[in-house]
Formats: C-alpha cells, structure tokens, sequence
C-alpha cells in the first residue's frame, strides 16, 4: 500500500473509532440517569440497567482501541494509550452495599469515565483533522 492509501484507510479506522467512543458516551449518559434514579432510591432494576450502560460503554471503548491500533499500524500518528477501566469494585460495592455511598461512588466513576472517553475524542477529532490534512 502507498502512503496515501494508508493514510485513507487510517482516517476511515480513525472515524470508525470517533463514532464508537461517541456511542460510548451515549452509554455513559444513560448509565449517568439510571444511577441518578438509583441514588434517589431505584434499587435492583436501577442498578442493573446502570451496570448494564456502563458495560455498553465498556464494550465502544474496547472497539474504538482495537480501531485505533490499527490505524496505528497504518499510520504511526494514529497509536494512543488507552486508560484501561475496570469498574468491577464498583459493581461488586454497589450490589454488595446497595446505599447511598456505593451510589454516589459509582456515580463518581461513570464521571470519570465519561471525561476520559471525552479527553480521547476530542484527541481522536486532532488525529483525524491532521489524517486529512496528509490524505
């Protein structure tokens, strides 16, 4: 492959990869709502459709890494480092514990998630301006 063929195979992994960390996001966003339901008292349906966005989100994530090492392979500029997270005590604490603490610490972790999905996006929208700029 030439370079440019590589650079235009890059850039279409590389919007592939945005569209999954945006879909991760959607998935933050509800798994945000359900635990503020849970936080006001939802309980087990609650927790389990929170735990279940969070796995959504989760699984975009992991996509959107595997799209992007490749493009990587194609592209050099295209390779990140990926926080990995594993909210696994979070679940375990908010089944386990099922409160007001163990709601607002998952709570705490989804906001924290969604800011690292948002950090890697917008570093995600660089890579693919500057991809454009050499295809």
């Amino acid at each position: 492959m030439t370079n440019n063929e590589n650079n235009t195979r890059a850039l279409h992994l590389v919007g592939e990869a945005r569209y999954q960390l945006e879909r991760a996001l959607d998935a933050l966003g509800s798994a945000r709502g359900w635990g503020l339901w849970d936080v006001l008292g939802g309980g087990f349906i609650s927790t389990l459709i929170k735990h279940g966005h969070m796995d959504d989100a989760e699984s975009h994530i992991r996509e959107a890494k595997r799209l992007l090492e490749i493009a990587g392979e194609l592209a050099p500029d295209a390779a990140y480092l990926f926080q990995e997270d594993n909210h696994d005590f979070a679940r375990v604490a908010d089944w386990l514990f099922d409160g007001l603490a163990s709601d607002l610490y998952v709570q705490s972790c989804i906001a924290d998630r969604r800011r690292a999905v948002e950090e890697l996006l917008s570093r995600v929208n660089q890579l693919e301006a500057a991809l454009r700029g050499g295809a």
